[in-house]
Parts: C-alpha cells; sequence; structure tokens
C-alpha cells in the first residue's frame, strides 16, 4: 500500500474483508475485497480499487448503479432528494451567487437553485447528462481544469453530493475546489458517514451493502476535517443529515436488507422526527456535512 493520502502513513488495519456491492441494490462482488483504516490519521479506504476512472464516465457505470443513463430518468430518480438539501444549507448560500455542483450528475440539484443563483456552473465528466443540462441554462465542465481556466477565484458558492467517496484524489478535490471559489467563498460537502448508526449494530448485510466497488473512500468528521484544513479552508463547520426514518433501522435488523422508508405504519411522524433529530445531534446519521470557507 502506498503512504496514506492525508498524513502518509504506510501502517493500515483491515476494518472489512469480504464481499462488498457491485451495483444496484443486491448486487455484489464473486470475490472478497478489503477495507482499511490508516494507523495515523483514521482515513479509511478500499485496498484495491477494482475499477477505472474511464468507467465512472461511462454508461456502463450509470447502467450498473442507476439502471440507465438517460438525463431525464436521473432527474426523475433524484428530484425528491433535492429539497432536504437546499434546506438543510440554506437559501442565502445560492442567493444571486455564482453557484458551482462539483460532480452534478444530470444536475437536479441545479435546477432546484437555478432561480435563486446568479448563474449556476457544473462540473461532470460524463458527457452524456451535458447537452441536457446546458439546454436547462447551465454551464458545464467536463474536468475540473477547464473550469478553473474560466472561473479560477470567481465563485462565491459550492455544493459536493456524494463524490468524494468516488474521486481518485480527495485531498486534492478539495485543493481544486478552494482555487474556484473568491476569497469568503463556501464550500458545502456532503459524503457517506462511517459512523451511520447502522454501522454499529453488527448487520454482516449492512457492511456488504455499505461498502461498495464505486466507493474508494470512507470518511468521518475527524478526516473530513483534517482533509479541509490542509487544503487551506477556515471556519470549518461539521453537521449531520439523515435521510431515513425508524422503520428503516428497524427493519434492517428484522430482515437483513434495505426496504426503504415509511413501511411500519405504527411508527407515527413525532418517532420519525425524534429519531433523526437523535442520529443527526448524535453524529450517527447516514451523511457527515461539512461547510468550509476560502
Amino acid at each position: 500500500m502506498t503512504s496514506c493520502d492525508l498524513c502518509n502513513t504506510q501502517k493500515y488495519e483491515v476494518i472489512y474483508d469480504g464481499v462488498i456491492r457491485d451495483g444496484v441494490v443486491g448486487k455484489k462482488t464473486t470475490i472478497k475485497h478489503q477495507v482499511v483504516k490508516c494507523c495515523g490519521c483514521g482515513l479509511v479506504r478500499l485496498l484495491d480499487n477494482p475499477l477505472t476512472i474511464e468507467y465512472y464516465q461511462s454508461d456502463e457505470y450509470r447502467n450498473a448503479y442507476n439502471e440507465t443513463s438517460n438525463p431525464s430518468d436521473y432527474i426523475e430518480m433524484h428530484d425528491n432528494e433535492q429539497p432536504p438539501r437546499l434546506n438543510k444549507i440554506g437559501a442565502d448560500f445560492f442567493r444571486d451567487k455564482v453557484v458551482l455542483d462539483y460532480g452534478c450528475g444530470g444536475g437536479a440539484f441545479l435546477d432546484l437553485v437555478r432561480g435563486l443563483s446568479g448563474k449556476t456552473l457544473g462540473v461532470e465528466p460524463f458527457s452524456g447528462y451535458h447537452d441536457s443540462l446546458k439546454r436547462r441554462g447551465h454551464e458545464i465542465f467536463s474536468d475540473i481544469k477547464t473550469a478553473q481556466s474560466k472561473y479560477k477565484d470567481q465563485v462565491d458558492s459550492i455544493v459536493s453530493f456524494g463524490v468524494l467517496e468516488h474521486v481518485e484524489n480527495p485531498q486534492q478535490y478539495l485543493k481544486d475546489a478552494y482555487g474556484l471559489l473568491k476569497k469568503g467563498g463556501k464550500m458545502y460537502l456532503e459524503t457517506d458517514n462511517l459512523h451511520d448508526i447502522l454501522m454499529k449494530l453488527n448487520i454482516p448485510s449492512f457492511d456488504q451493502f455499505f461498502y461498495r466497488t464505486a466507493h474508494l473512500w470512507y470518511f468521518e468528521d475527524k478526516t473530513l476535517k483534517q482533509m479541509a484544513k490542509q487544503a487551506n479552508f477556515s471556519d470549518v463547520k461539521i453537521s449531520f443529515r439523515h435521510n431515513f426514518d425508524m422503520s428503516n433501522v428497524m427493519l434492517w435488523l428484522r430482515d437483513n436488507k434495505p426496504t426503504g422508508k415509511g413501511k411500519l405504519d405504527f411508527l407515527s411522524n413525532g418517532v420519525d422526527q425524534n429519531w433523526i433529530e437523535f442520529v443527526e445531534s448524535s453524529g450517527l446519521a447516514d451523511l457527515v456535512c461539512i461547510e468550509m470557507t476560502k
């Protein structure tokens, strides 16, 4: 193993050794994979990456994980995920701002904030989404270097949802985002939380679901903070956001598989609200979030 990207330590411990998710829910690898934790800083990664960057930019990847690469299908699948994100971040983050979604996919979030923002930009390596994104009024770049050639030090606000875990070098990803922001600009990022409450309940099938071939890295609040500071960000704020009700965790415990939300009608909205408040305040939500300033 090469040195840790975050602290240069070369020692690690294996925290998982088994089959992992390889596409849509239920599809798993045929061989075991190891997930390792740096003994220096605690950064967690997939030991051997079975995929290539070219694969992430292909129709094949989107068909494997979403069963479609069509832009309209993407929007239909992900539209409902966007309002909770906006509620969490707040409208002021976008109002009359130059906003960039770093790894925007099909652009569902950009569509939501377009009316608030002064200008909406996206970086998206999959070219199959580009024509649709441009028709909907967004300025799109295939890579960060192209975006920097036009907007270096000019972006007010950057968002990133579920991207950091995919990239080859997450530390460089943050540094590149920093270079786009103007002084005082902010970045808000969400990624899967390594301390998701379901990771605490010793459910082997959840481990096989959580770890996946498409995710090269796994984060906790401590490592995210360290990465942000090494990328020269200041005013670093960690928070958590949870997408699932209490029925989700109860049915994982009963059935050993994902079932979605709202599957137990005897649970009231009040119970679910209290549950979500508990896991978010305890750092056990499914997402860890970080806001930082240039």
